[in-house]
């Protein structure tokens, strides 16, 4: 799969100024198409198609000596198979059912943009590919099916991954050459892990286990060279896994280059982006479980640098219990205290720096740093046990936080899901408590002006206190000071400007900040995550 296949372009155009600019004006190279071929009618166009093979025909209605749909309807008579697009004028309509009974795949109204013809071009030539790998996918099931020992090799390769004391009576040379698997068991041998994020999207093969079978054969195609052919791949559960000999010239670094050819062939084949974790060779067979163990601790390092793609397992971990990490104690002892003191501003502060602390000076294994952010929800539950909150959203998209945190695959994903847990349950707090006379003129005062230079200094003289005064009683009503209140009032009001139509500077300038720098912190610091996200999870379809 890492060759390249260069899709072949006839065009059939009468009037030469109009084909010549289809042909100049767009670099069909870029796009790994060759026009193969030029025609000024259908007749011309016809003689060419033995010698050509084209896969996608470009062609005008109205041509002379024979119109395009002719053209086709012969060509498809012969029993070429291509894709066809019509160009057409407004008089031609009248030949749109004739484009529809010959599956015509588009056609495009002239004059026409470039770009326009670019895009049915690559629209035809994205259809070739997933019908030529739906074929391929369709004769991998046929061969695989008829194999009988298949499902006996996966299921004994799983059992050696994970019961090696158990299988250790095993003959496995001998089990190997009855199997007919493609492993020699005397060479080395490695296992590397692929994983697929939680939500796969885009993909256009609804059948589950024909998905399947194509990632097997798009991993065994593209790594089979590498391994000289010395390659089982299979499914383990969710996990796709493949075992293979490696020889003694091995070097992660050597097969790097077909990881990443590996992640453009899912990325393009199959609109998958991929995650593989690789474990160190061993030199018996008897040790597959070790290094197959070793491929999914490798994975796990995915959970803090979620910009990689593949990982390769080294030895020089040094895996910490997290429950012995006093520095780390000491932060959620600050933490908890700053919830139960009512004091938000500063929580929200110590929580940040406690996730800081865990990504840029530990390296604590994931499920431990998602059990001890579950620590923290726990927490923040029996805090406001008995208290009348029912506002509080502890679900998101109908999952419940709580229960998705075991599951959280990069430290990202846990650190905003908990930043938005404690930002709703202070939102929350600081609207529904009675507050003070004075604290709820200041209120309203923010509400009805928070667009503009809003200051302790200025708010304070309309409500006739010294700003000491205004500081404090904010503190002691609301458990949050007057600055940090007016920027959680202002990130409210952008969160449903950014549902809009607006840019994120516009937002800025509308609820009151002069710099969309400023803004972005500070609305990260409230919910956790960029406005640029935020607009993005949350745009408004209409």
């Amino acid at each position: 799969m890492g060759v390249i296949h260069l899709f072949k372009l006839l065009i059939a155009e009468d009037e030469e100024t109009i084909r010549n600019g289809i042909v100049s004006s767009i670099d069909w190279n870029k796009h790994n198409i060759d026009v193969c071929a030029e025609a000024c009618n259908g007749a011309e166009a016809l003689s060419l198609l033995e010698s050509v093979h084209p896969d996608i025909i470009l062609t005008d209605i109205q041509m002379p000596k024979m119109n395009g749909l002719e053209f086709i309807q012969q060509a498809k008579n012969k029993d070429y198979s291509f894709e066809a697009i019509v160009l057409t004028g407004y008089e031609d309509f009248q030949y749109a059912k004739q484009s529809i009974r010959l599956n015509v795949f588009d056609y495009i109204l002239k004059p026409a943009l470039p770009d326009k013809i670019l895009d049915a071009v690559l629209r035809a030539k994205q259809r070739i590919e997933q019908a030529k790998l739906m074929n391929q996918q369709l004769h991998f099931l046929e061969e695989y099916t008829d194999k009988k020992n298949r499902l006996d090799k996966v299921e004994k390769l799983i059992y050696w991954f994970h019961f090696p004391e158990q299988s250790r009576t095993d003959d496995k040379v001998d089990i190997i050459k009855q199997l007919r698997m493609n492993i020699r068991p005397n060479i080395d041998m490695h296992v590397g892990i692929i994983r697929f994020p939680t939500k796969a999207t885009s993909y256009y093969i609804d059948d589950y286990e024909l998905l399947k079978f194509a990632c097997l054969n798009v991993t065994t195609e593209t790594l089979s060279s590498f391994y000289d052919g010395n390659l089982e791949v299979l499914f383990d559960q969710e996990l796709l896994v493949w075992v293979a000999n490696t020889d003694s010239n091995y070097e992660p670094s050597k097969l790097e280059t077909y990881l990443n050819q590996l992640m453009e062939n899912f990325q393009q084949y199959l609109k998958l982006p991929i995650y593989m974790g690789i474990g160190n060779p061993k030199p018996s067979i008897d040790d597959l479980h070790q290094t197959f163990q070793e491929a999914k601790e490798a994975l796990d390092e995915h959970y803090y640098h979620k910009e990689k793609n593949a990982f390769f397992y080294t030895e020089d971990r040094d895996y910490k219990h997290i429950l012995h990490d006093k520095e780390l104690s000491r932060f959620e002892n600050e933490l908890i205290t700053d919830i139960y003191n009512k004091q938000y501003d500063a929580a929200l502060d110590k929580l940040e720096s406690w996730l800081i602390y865990l990504k840029e000076t530990t390296f604590y294994h994931k499920d431990q740093m998602n059990l001890k952010a579950m620590t923290l929800i726990i927490e923040m539950q029996k805090f406001v046990q008995g208290k009348t909150l029912t506002k509080i959203e502890w679900e998101n998209d109908f999952v419940n936080w709580l229960e998705k945190m075991p599951t959280m695959k990069t430290f990202d994903d846990m650190s905003s899901i908990l930043k938005k847990i404690f930002q709703n349950v202070f939102e929350i707090l600081t609207v529904e408590k009675p507050v003070h006379r004075t604290v709820q003129r200041a209120q309203v005062i923010i509400e009805e002006r928070y667009t503009e230079n809003l200051t302790l200094e200025s708010v304070a003289n309309e409500v006739f206190v010294s700003s000491a005064y205004l500081s404090s009683l904010f503190k002691q009503e609301l458990g949050i000071n007057f600055l940090d209140y007016l920027h959680q009032y202002r990130i409210t009001k952008a969160k449903l400007l950014l549902t809009q139509n607006y840019k994120i500077y516009e937002v800025a300038n509308k609820i009151g900040y002069n710099d969309e720098r400023h803004f972005s912190s500070t609305f990260k610091k409230w919910t956790g995550i960029t406005p640029s996200r935020f607009q993005k999870e949350n745009k408004f379809i209409g």
